[in-house]
C-alpha cells in the first residue's frame, strides 16, 4: 500500500525498550491530552535543537497549523515553511500523504485524480482500520530518514502527535496492522515502521501534560498503553505551565491571618489573596504531579508558565527547554 517514497527505504533497525533520557533522537513524538499546550511545547523544543545547530522540522497533524503563526509565519500546509534559522514546520494528514504515493505511484496526476478521489475510494480508504495511520506514520518515518525536498533530511524531526485518542490511533497503527494482517506489502510497511518506532536510539517518546487532574490522569493511561504494552521508548515527562510559587508555612499562617483581618488596607489584602491563591495552586499541582510520578517511573520535566504572546511564550519555553533536556551535547 504505502511505496518506498512514502515508507522507509533505509535499513530496518533493531528494536529497544529503553529510552536514553538525554540524548537528542533523530524522531521525538510529543503525546497527550488536548489543551496542554503541546503545539506550543513542540515550536519551544524545535527552537531548542535549532539553536544547537541542528537541522530540525517540526510536523504538525492536525488540519489546522498553529506553529507557524506562533513565530509569525503562514502556514502552507505539507509545504515547508522556515519559521527560524535551521528550524522548518510542515503538516501531514493521511489526504496529503495519499495524494503523495497516488501521484508517485501512478506516476500522472490526471491518474491520481481518476482513482483516489474517486468518491467510493474516498469513503473506503478511511474506513479500511489502519490505512490513514499508515500512511500519516510512513510519511513522518520518511521524513526522518530520507528528508523533505528543498530542505534536506533533518538531523532531528518533532511532532506534535493528535490529542489522547487519535494519537494513541496513530502510533500503535503499525503495531496493530503488523500483527493482524499476514502478508503483502502494507504488513511489511508496517513492520518497518514498527522497528523504527521501537528503536531507543532513533525515536523517542514524550507525555505532555499540565498538572491538573484530568490531563494528567490521560497522560497515566497513554504511558500505560504506549510503553507497558506496546514498548515503545520513552523520555521524561513534560509538565507544562507549572506555577512555581509557593509560600512557606509560616509565611502562609501569617498571610492568612492577614486575609482574615478586617482593618487590613485594601491593596494589602488584595495582594494577600492572590499570594494565598497561588499557594493553594502550587499545592494542588503539586499533589497532581507526586500522583504521576507514583506511577509512571520517568523523570519529570516541569516548564514554567510564561507570559505573554505566543512566540514570546516560544522563545522562553525553548531556553527552559535547552537547560533541561540533551545535557550530553553542550
Amino acid at each position: 500500500m504505502i511505496p518506498d517514497s512514502i515508507g522507509l527505504t533505509s535499513t530496518p533497525v533493531k528494536a529497544k525498550q529503553t529510552a536514553n533520557p538525554i540524548r537528542p533522537p533523530r524522531l521525538t513524538f510529543l503525546m497527550g491530552k488536548g489543551g496542554v499546550g503541546r503545539s506550543t511545547v513542540a515550536a519551544a523544543m524545535g527552537l531548542a535543537l535549532s539553536r544547537r545547530g541542528l537541522r530540525t522540522l517540526v510536523v504538525e497533524t492536525s488540519a489546522r497549523q498553529a506553529v507557524p503563526a506562533m513565530f509569525e509565519r503562514r502556514a502552507a500546509g505539507y509545504d515547508p515553511v522556515e519559521c527560524a534559522p535551521g528550524l522548518h514546520c510542515l503538516r501531514v494528514t493521511w489526504e496529503d500523504a495519499l495524494r503523495e504515493y497516488g501521484v508517485m505511484k501512478l506516476r500522472f496526476r490526471a491518474l491520481y485524480r481518476l482513482v483516489f478521489e474517486n468518491p467510493f475510494v474516498r469513503r473506503l480508504l478511511p474506513a479500511v482500520p489502519g490505512v490513514p495511520e499508515i500512511l500519516v506514520i510512513g510519511k513522518i518515518a520518511y521524513c526522518a530518514t530520507d528528508g523533505v525536498p528543498g530542505i534536506g533530511t533533518p538531523d532531528a524531526v518533532v511532532v506534535d502527535a493528535p490529542a489522547t485518542g487519535h494519537g494513541l490511533s496513530l502510533v500503535t497503527a503499525p503495531a496493530v496492522v503488523a500483527d493482524t494482517v499476514p502478508a503483502g506489502p502494507l504488513a511489511e510497511d508496517a513492520r518497518r515502521l514498527r522497528a523504527v518506532l521501537l528503536d531507543s536510539a532513533f525515536t523517542r517518546f514524550h507525555i505532555v501534560t499540565t498538572p491538573e487532574e484530568m490531563p494528567v490522569s490521560e497522560g497515566i493511561d497513554l504511558h500505560g498503553e504506549l510503553s507497558l504494552r506496546h514498548g515503545l521508548p520513552f523520555g521524561p515527562v513534560i509538565v507544562n505551565a507549572f506555577q512555581d510559587l509557593a509560600l512557606p508555612g509560616q509565611e502562609r499562617e501569617m498571610a492568612r491571618l492577614a486575609a482574615a483581618s478586617s482593618s487590613a488596607p485594601r491593596g494589602v489584602l488584595a495582594a494577600v489573596q492572590a499570594a494565598l491563591f497561588m499557594d493553594a495552586r502550587h499545592r494542588a499541582q503539586t499533589a497532581h504531579l507526586d500522583r504521576l510520578k507514583t506511577v509512571v517511573p520517568l523523570p519529570v520535566v516541569r516548564l514554567p508558565e510564561v507570559p505573554g504572546a505566543a512566540g514570546g511564550r516560544v522563545k522562553g519555553l525553548a531556553d527552559h527547554i535547552d537547560a533541561v533536556l540533551w545535557r550530553e551535547a553542550r
